[in-house]
């Protein structure tokens, strides 16, 4: 140490500048206060406050405790919504209020309330899986329904109303016996219907095929008949060949034939007018054709 040192008080030795650095160091890592962190507040949902005020006079106020305001947001609302939704489309498919009892059927004449039934299948089924116009299509594919409508009531409920199509003639095709509405088509026979008009044929005529709802013979055919029948009374059943059309054998034996176009009432008259004159002078008639009316000829027994 030197003199100058000494005078200065400043410190040389080793032990002192250790001392010294170790001091320093110790300030320089000092750490810094901690900051006081505050704990956020919790937010509370507001409460309702209801203050009650008793009679004048008392000079007391009665305050309640407060109820906590519940709000309902937008996705409580939609599982509420949904959880609704999902357990009444269950209900709907399970209860048995829905399904379809035994289906109401108006105006039927032809066919049975079972045979509808069973072509329209909606028996035992849900009602919201109905489709009325399938029901519909399948009923018209039969030749007997001209027309169906199919009506829902709440909850289980269903109205089938048929219009048929109600047979004219009776024809008997090479020993199969089928009914023919007026616009020519077949279906087999439901029962017995009064007022038909018979036709019998000894070969096949009829075009039946696989397609119900095509005619099977031209509706003019069926038309003559019918004014046949309802001029001659005394007809008891129509002939019908390909060739000659429409014809029947009369009271006095003859075959007589009117084809199957023309004037149909033309030809009742030239008729009765040639059966008074050939009866009245005992001619023996084999045939008398009228399938032209303005060209008709007899054909003479010998």
């Amino acid at each position: 140490m030197t003199v100058n040192e000494r005078a200065l008080g400043e410190v040389h030795t080793r032990a002192d500048r250790v001392r010294a650095r170790r001091a320093r160091l110790v300030r320089e890592i000092e750490p810094a206060p901690r900051e006081r962190r505050t704990k956020p507040r919790s937010r509370r949902h507001p409460r309702r406050r209801h203050d009650f005020a008793l009679a004048t006079g008392v000079g007391v106020e009665a305050r309640l405790p407060a109820l906590p305001a519940v709000r309902i947001g937008p996705r409580l609302m939609t599982i509420i919504l949904l959880v609704a939704t999902v357990l009444g489309l269950v209900y709907a498919f399970t209860s048995p209020g829905f399904h379809v009892g035994r289906a109401t059927v108006l105006g039927n004449r032809l066919l049975s309330q079972a045979q509808v039934r069973s072509i329209a299948q909606v028996d035992g089924e849900l009602m919201f899986l109905i489709n009325p116009e399938q029901v519909v299509e399948r009923l018209m594919q039969f030749p007997e329904v001209l027309t169906a409508t199919v009506r829902f009531g709440w909850p289980n409920r269903v109205e089938i109303q048929l219009e048929e199509r109600l047979p004219v003639v009776e024809w008997s095709d090479a020993g199969r016996t089928w009914w023919l509405s007026s616009d020519g088509l077949a279906y087999i026979m439901h029962g017995s219907w009064p007022n038909l008009v018979r036709i019998v044929t000894e070969e096949p005529v009829l075009r039946i095929s696989e397609q119900a709802m095509e005619p099977v013979i031209s509706p003019e055919v069926l038309h003559a008949a019918m004014l046949l029948c309802a001029q001659l009374p005394e007809i008891e059943a129509l002939q019908y060949d390909s060739e000659h059309g429409l014809g029947f054998v009369d009271t006095h034996g003859w075959k007589v034939y009117f084809g199957d176009e023309g004037d149909i009432n033309q030809k009742i008259l030239i008729y009765r007018a040639l059966a008074e004159q050939l009866s009245d002078q005992g001619i023996q008639v084999a045939m008398v054709s009228l399938e032209n009316e303005s060209a008709s000829y007899i054909s003479v027994e010998r």
